[in-house]
């Protein structure tokens, strides 16, 4: 028995040896061990294995977790992003899927308050998310507020409720580097957005990324006072979006921002420039609105070539309407006719470009605008200001309000006053202005905004229980000013001194300024009435 397990051993052995000595590589000359046993006189050619290609930049080995960091589930409605669930439906008629998601983003703890900062989707001051929570290793998923966003880096403030997580270690040289080796920490480049119900990620792995930064002294966001980065490598992606940028000692540097459109120009905020931003938002308890210029313009058409024009881009332009008294343009010089031919040596050719690209300033932003006035080129400098509001219609609601107090310190102003012309002047540039940006606006915001009614067209069947052949169905009524004195939800106009009213744009024409004194016939409680407006 004895003799028997030796040899089973010594076999074994020998097997193993022959094995490694089969794998090993033949020398220059001699065949493989297996040829020159005879056991196969075929050579047979092998393509060298090639190495597995990996997709995206090589996580570092794992080291030590960043302090502060949070997992942050975003409840994202996917029928809002595509309308609304009553104009969908599916092929079989068979009742909606939910259209309710999570999404799993990073946040950093900025304080002993639970302030996190991090990046959301589908989010707008008027459309703040429905649902948000936040977890980090040591304590269990807790809700958290949103109070505001930064609309210029869409950066987003939450409060936890109640807190207990741990601020973040930040690195916060001064001054700051022209350029940096830093370290990305996010998750997988190739991770999934918008998992299906069955699949959500709640605490997505994270990895660690070598990389660098460098200041983006060329883009338009870029403070000489408070500057940001660009992240020049690794390459992100969408599922990277908010990850942590970590400098020396694993202290928190920034947050890397995705760029979505497409031209891989992401972006660092400093954690210093975050906090700052943070404070604004959390002692103000609003979002923090875009720079403003304050001149409104239309597009330069192109002619057809004649012996004295030459159509090319470089007659390309915006040609200045109005400009708002005042405001940044005016201290700048700029006067209606003037073509904006650039922004911070932006080409512009469309006066959508210009207001697109202006929303991207922060205010205080120092930006140079080169016109054409006449024959002459000028060079511009303006200094911009925080919006006056947040949303178009909020806009043209805060301008008529200026235009309606400048107008009331007018009439009590005397004739003889030293500072009426001035005003005067004032007054006639406002009246411009809110007419020009009030002309493109919908006829329905219009009639919101200036004289505080909804409507409704009248449908047959109303038609017929008023005992009326047309009008419009007053639905609201926002304010005691001007027409809503007199005028009540469930009215119905059907004129305006003689002219028919028929529809919103009907209403809005005889309405007009409210300069001067109109006769309105209504129908109240079925019974018609003749009402007159000083």
């Amino acid at each position: 028995m004895g003799i028997l397990l030796i040899l089973w051993v010594l076999t074994g052995q020998l097997l193993m040896a022959e094995t490694v000595r089969t794998n090993e590589p033949a020398p220059v000359g001699r065949p493989p061990l297996s040829q020159s046993r005879g056991q196969s006189q075929r050579r047979v050619e092998k393509s060298p294995a090639k190495p597995p290609v990996r997709q995206g930049p090589l996580p570092m080995l794992r080291q030590a977790e960043p302090k502060g960091w949070v997992w942050v589930t975003q409840t994202v409605d996917m029928a809002r992003q595509v309308g609304n669930e009553q104009s969908m439906m599916t092929l079989d008629g068979e009742p909606l899927p939910s259209m309710l998601r999570r999404r799993v983003t990073l946040g950093m703890v900025l304080d002993d308050e639970g302030h996190i900062a991090t990046r959301l989707i589908d989010v707008s001051p008027q459309n703040p998310p429905a649902a948000v929570t936040v977890r980090s290793m040591e304590t269990r998923s807790v809700k958290a507020s949103f109070i505001g966003m930064d609309l210029v880096s869409g950066i987003c403030i939450l409060k936890a409720e109640p807190s207990g997580l741990t601020p973040g270690k930040f690195y916060t040289p001064d001054p700051l580097p022209l350029r940096m080796d830093i370290r990305l920490y996010g998750f997988n480049p190739n991770q999934r957005m918008t998992p299906n119900a069955s699949s959500v990620y709640t605490n997505p792995r994270r990895n660690i990324y070598e990389g660098q930064i460098s200041k983006a002294v060329d883009d338009i966001r870029y403070l000489k006072t408070s500057p940001i980065y660009y992240l020049t490598a690794p390459p992100l992606t969408a599922a990277q979006d908010g990850s942590l940028v970590l400098g020396p000692g694993n202290g928190v540097f920034g947050l890397a921002i995705y760029d979505g459109s497409g031209q891989g120009r992401h972006l660092v905020y400093p954690i210093s420039r975050i906090k700052s931003l943070a404070g604004m938002i959390i002692s103000s308890r609003e979002s923090l609105r875009y720079g403003w210029f304050g001149a409104t313009g239309m597009d330069m058409k192109v002619g057809p070539p004649s012996p004295t024009y030459r159509a090319s881009i470089d007659n390309l332009g915006v040609r200045i309407v109005a400009v708002a008294p005042d405001s940044p343009a005016d201290q700048a010089g700029l006067r209606p006719r003037d073509i904006i031919l650039s922004v911070n040596e932006r080409r512009i050719t469309s006066y959508a470009q210009l207001a697109t690209l202006l929303r991207q300033f922060p205010p205080e932003s120092e930006i140079t605008v080169r016109i054409r006035r006449g024959a002459e080129t000028k060079v511009l400098r303006a200094r911009l200001v925080p919006s006056p509001a947040l949303e178009p219609e909020q806009q043209l609601l805060t301008f008529a309000r200026q235009l309606e107090s400048m107008e009331d310190e007018l009439k009590r102003l005397a004739p003889s006053d030293p500072r009426r012309p001035s005003l005067q002047d004032r007054v006639v540039r406002m009246r411009t202005f809110v007419s020009a940006i009030t002309a493109p606006a919908p006829p329905e915001i219009r009639l919101r905004v200036f004289h505080g009614l909804e409507i409704l067209p009248l449908t047959p069947q109303l038609m017929r229980y008023f005992g009326v052949s047309q009008g419009v169905l007053v639905t609201t009524v926002a304010g005691s000013e001007g027409i809503g004195r007199i005028v009540r939800a469930g009215d119905v106009i059907t004129r305006i001194g003689e002219t028919e009213v028929t529809d919103v744009v009907t209403l809005l024409n005889g309405l007009g300024g409210m300069g001067r004194p109109i006769e309105l016939t209504i129908i109240r409680n079925r019974v018609e009435e003749r009402i007159t407006l000083n």
